[in-house]
């Protein structure tokens, strides 16, 4: 039977759309619907998303400062954020509020529309006992560059939750790519080894990023047909002639294999990484050959 198509959620009415967020609360539809009430900035979605967060119940507060985190008006390739000063206000109070799913929603909202009074309390919720909460502020983090920021981005890099570890690696690594230490360096190296595939990952681009040797080193042992993105990534930052033999190995397989190769994603940055390794450029092999160099702290 042939299937009908989904009825948009542009004839929904922003209350009808709020009513289906909350009756089918954190499932496909839900997500959609809180989308769609974010792409909707006015004065009457403001005042239901404000309604919303001052409610006595958790998951009303909690739909509206998801819908505040976001809220703006104009195309996809043209948004404005929407009422900026009114909602990082009500996210600021949403990071003191007594429900964790709360207290959740308000940090992420500030990753989204950061804003420097929520620093503090991001630190202190940092070390907070739930894990869905580091992972925010893991998150969140990244868009904060403050000396305070990076440290706790350093400490949940070491978190005992591996998707923490991610994001806080990420953060450290790429979100903040253009800051760099000693501290930094020797957490990204650290998390090279990390139990977690991913952790590894960005740990590694982090290190390509700031053109740390070990990096290279490493490169030059697992350009294999095992190796992912990550990893191609980071030849394409670093750039060195030294990994473009391994890349044009991979290359020459692919072409060879190419009904059983990988995805076209993938081959697409192999290419990137290997055009990348094959342009000589005289000053980039002396920083490979030599080492990094690292800017003052």
């Amino acid at each position: 039977m042939k299937r009908q198509p989904r009825k948009s959620f542009k004839a929904f009415s922003s209350l009808r759309l709020i009513r289906l967020a909350l009756r089918e609360w954190n499932s496909e539809r839900h997500w959609q619907a809180v989308m769609a009430l974010q792409a909707r900035g006015s004065p009457q979605v403001l005042d239901l998303a404000r309604g919303l967060s001052a409610s006595p119940n958790w998951r009303r507060r909690v739909l509206g400062l998801h819908i505040a985190s976001q809220l703006h008006c104009g195309r996809l390739h043209h948004r404005r954020q929407y009422a900026l000063e009114e909602t990082q206000a009500w996210l600021l109070l949403g990071l003191r509020d007594g429900h964790d799913e709360v207290v959740g929603a308000a940090v992420s909202g500030l990753g989204h529309r950061p804003h420097p009074g929520a620093l503090s309390e991001l630190v202190r919720l940092s070390t907070h006992p739930n894990d869905l909460i580091r992972w925010n502020v893991a998150t969140t983090l990244g868009r904060y560059s403050d000396p305070a920021a990076i440290e706790a981005l350093l400490q949940l890099a070491c978190d005992a939750d591996s998707d923490v570890r991610n994001w806080a690696t990420f953060g450290l690594g790429t979100m903040h790519e253009n800051m760099d230490s000693p501290a930094i360096r020797d957490a990204l190296y650290r998390n090279l080894h990390d139990a977690d595939p991913d952790v590894q990952g960005e740990a590694l681009v982090g290190l390509a990023n700031r053109s740390d040797v070990r990096a290279l080193d490493h490169l030059v042992k697992h350009l294999d047909d095992n190796c992912r993105v990550y990893e191609l990534n980071a030849a394409e930052r670093l750039a060195s002639p030294l990994l473009a033999a391994g890349l044009r190995a991979l290359a020459d397989r692919l072409e060879r294999e190419e009904k059983n190769g990988p995805n076209s994603y993938w081959r697409g940055n192999l290419q990137t990484a290997l055009a990348a390794c094959e342009e000589r450029g005289d000053g980039r092999i002396r920083r490979d050959l030599e080492g990094p160099t690292m800017p003052p702290v």
